[in-house]
């Protein structure tokens, strides 16, 4: 039986859930472990994404796409994101899980020492910034970078995406002869980093044995327990939001729902796993094209954009973040304020992208300055369950773009009787 059988990673994600919750310490052995696969299946991200949209721009302006329109992708993932923004606020008013937050002991004793921590910072260190201010300025400056190459170093997938667009755009002004050779060298380095990946794959029952494991032991089960309604509510979110995307599926995907939903289990094991939307990528694109049989031009263009601008769960979930920290505080919103929620929502869901613990909850400034709602102490109840939200996150926005993908590039809602996938 080979590794990378369906049913032995499944074995290895049962086993990792043992480990992570029942022998912590373990778990946490397998840290550096995880770290090394997950930079190795890292390695060959950005060069995908840049060669894949700089090619599908370049089509795309000279006219040699498939029949796809940039509006139609940018109306479509639009719209996602306002429907998710509005999804996150409605869940955090109706379960209120600010109300069993403010009740809990335990909670609120996290949240006082915390407090009690910063003071003591703030006064032998002055002075002292928890949050670093965000603002809409600062994200438009930093779309383009001053230093391409430093995007690249640093893995700036925004400033990535934007040098992608420009270069693409610039080269179908050159003439036809010297397009050919950049576009022949791109196809190239695409190819090239696509078989790297492909033996990360072949491990990849033991990477997800290493990276759930070492997650899952970080997880306290005391905040897990307090925090459950805050959980629950928030996974009731994503949970409307992944039934949408399966409707979606269900009327646009060429091959129908139960093909569908199987062809994406190696991407949702991908992104469960890793919690890392650049990380699924690859190998969402090779499912939509090698199983889903959609237009490879077409999903080259829509998948890079929408792992990293339609990020529908963060979009929610920093909604329901925001509504939550204002109740909590017992700050009124007016229906002007909600509709700033959800445009903040999705602009810190772009600035974000990328960030991960601290840096993205404090990303939730963007939202809250503006409110004169602080973040302060919840910060560190929320980083705490970051690891449960995280993968849930991830597979929720995952699931969301294939179905994306697939309202975009199969509009005419076509049909195809294909095999069962592997």
């Amino acid at each position: 039986m080979k590794l990378g059988n369906g049913y032995i990673t499944l074995f290895f994600a049962t086993s990792a859930v043992f480990v992570g919750f029942f022998l912590p310490a373990i778990g946490t052995m397998f840290k550096p472990f995880a770290n090394v696969f997950l930079t190795f299946l890292s390695i060959s991200i950005i060069p995908i994404i840049f060669s894949s949209v700089t090619l599908s721009i370049m089509n795309l302006v000279s006219g040699k796409s498939e029949k796809i329109k940039i509006s139609r992708i940018v109306a479509v993932f639009s719209m996602a994101l306002v429907v998710a923004g509005v999804i996150g606020i409605l869940c955090s008013l109706v379960f209120n899980p600010s109300q069993s937050i403010a009740q809990s002991e335990f909670v609120s004793n996290m949240i006082f020492h915390e407090m009690q921590k910063s003071i003591a910072v703030v006064s032998i260190n002055e002075p002292f910034n928890f949050m670093k201010n965000f603002n809409f300025g600062d994200f438009l400056a930093t779309l383009l970078p001053k230093n391409p190459f430093e995007a690249f170093a640093k893995g700036n997938v925004i400033q990535i995406l934007a040098i992608s667009i420009l270069i693409g755009v610039s080269v179908c002004f050159l003439s036809v002869r010297k397009q050919t050779r950049i576009s022949g060298a791109l196809s190239t380095l695409m190819d090239a980093f696509k078989a790297m990946l492909s033996i990360s794959t072949k491990i990849l029952p033991i990477g997800v044995f290493l990276l759930l494991s070492s997650s899952l032991a970080e997880i306290s089960v005391d905040v897990l327990l307090s925090m459950k309604n805050f959980c629950l509510s928030a996974g009731i979110g994503f949970l409307i939001i992944i039934t949408i995307g399966v409707i979606i599926m269900w009327l646009y995907s060429p091959i129908g729902l139960f093909r569908s939903i199987v062809a994406l289990k190696e991407s949702i094991t991908i992104a469960f796993s890793t919690c890392s939307n650049q990380a699924t990528l690859p190998f969402l694109t090779s499912s939509l094209t090698n199983k889903f049989n959609l237009p490879e031009k077409a999903v080259d263009l829509s998948i890079p954009l929408g792992v990293t601008m339609c990020r529908t769960s963060n979009a929610a979930y920093y909604a329901f973040v925001s509504v939550f920290i204002a109740s909590l505080y017992n700050e009124p919103l007016s229906f002007l304020q909600y509709g700033f929620i959800v445009f903040g929502a999705i602009l810190t869901s772009l600035a974000a992208s990328g960030a991960s613990g601290i840096i993205a909850i404090t990303m939730i400034s963007i939202i809250l300055d503006p409110l004169n709602l602080p973040i302060g102490s919840i910060a560190v109840v929320l980083v705490v369950v970051e690891p449960i939200m995280d993968p849930i996150r991830t597979v929720t926005s995952l699931i969301m773009n294939a179905a994306l993908s697939c309202a975009v590039v199969n509009m005419n809602k076509k049909r195809k009787d294909y095999e069962t996938p592997n």
